[in-house]
């Protein structure tokens, strides 16, 4: 199968994607409220042409059903489709075939081949039944992945990416069957994320990966999607990730 990021890495000059972690009721409190607000900015990446990769798990995908999003975002934003697994946040309908899962142990690569291979179909077959497709990428809850989740990825599924930091101790790919796409960092915490710093220091990240001609991945979460989501009183985050946004969009309009 060929997919938009097959062409889009033969491009030789730089360029920004922004990718969306886009998670459950583990972080989004008021889960209906940040889907409703994922519309917006879609909009305005879409319409500076700018691609965004949602990485989404089935209570999103859920989520995005019942409010009639998903054909909508698929015809009118630039938009490509992941999968986000937590596995310790998951619909009953997955966990009844995952009894093994514990519910206090987030990380993917922890469980077993067989394990994994359970976890993986139930939810990537759930988000497909629900329309999420194609689905050309994987990224595991704070970016936990190791050798058998992409040799299962390659074997149960058509996804051929995978976008994690590498530098985070839960990236345990020593051999990859997936092309890493991935998050621009400097090391374990200085990495494009819209939500850390300042944004005279995101800008600076920016202009650099622009400077070394990177394809570059950036990250944010849908937990701060919705402007007046708690996360942004509790973390002191300010502005909110639309108006951080808009600064990175004027950065790599300039560099175009």
């Amino acid at each position: 199968m060929k997919y938009f990021l097959d062409k889009y890495l033969k491009k030789t000059n730089f360029d920004f994607i922004l990718t969306i972690d886009c998670e459950g009721y583990n972080f989004d409190k008021n889960l209906k409220n940040n889907v409703l607000n994922l519309e917006s900015l879609l909009k305005l990446n879409s319409e500076n042409n700018i691609y965004t990769l949602l990485f989404i798990t089935p209570y999103f995908a859920q989520m995005l059903k019942e409010v009639n999003l998903i054909e909508k975002i698929k015809n009118n934003y630039k938009v490509i489709f992941g999968l986000h697994i937590h596995p310790n946040n998951l619909p009953e309908e997955i966990e009844k075939h995952c009894t093994f899962i514990k519910s206090d142990e987030d990380l993917l690569s922890y469980y077993s081949y067989d394990q994994q291979k359970l976890i993986i179909k139930y939810c990537y077959e759930y988000i497909l039944k629900l329309g999420i497709e194609p689905i050309q990428a994987f990224r595991g809850g704070y970016f936990s992945i190791d050798d058998n989740t992409t040799k299962i990825l390659n074997e149960l599924t058509d996804i051929k990416y995978e976008s994690h930091n590498v530098y985070r101790p839960e990236y345990k790919v020593i051999k990859n069957e997936l092309t890493p796409l991935s998050v621009y960092a400097q090391n374990e915490t200085e990495e494009l994320r819209l939500e850390y710093f300042n944004t005279k220091k995101l800008s600076e990240m920016l202009q650099k990966g622009i400077d070394e001609n990177k394809k570059l991945f950036g990250i944010t979460h849908s937990y701060l999607l919705d402007p007046n989501d708690l996360h942004y009183k509790r973390d002191n985050i300010k502005p909110n990730i639309h108006e951080r946004m808009k600064i990175l969009i004027d950065i790599i309009n300039k560099n175009r």
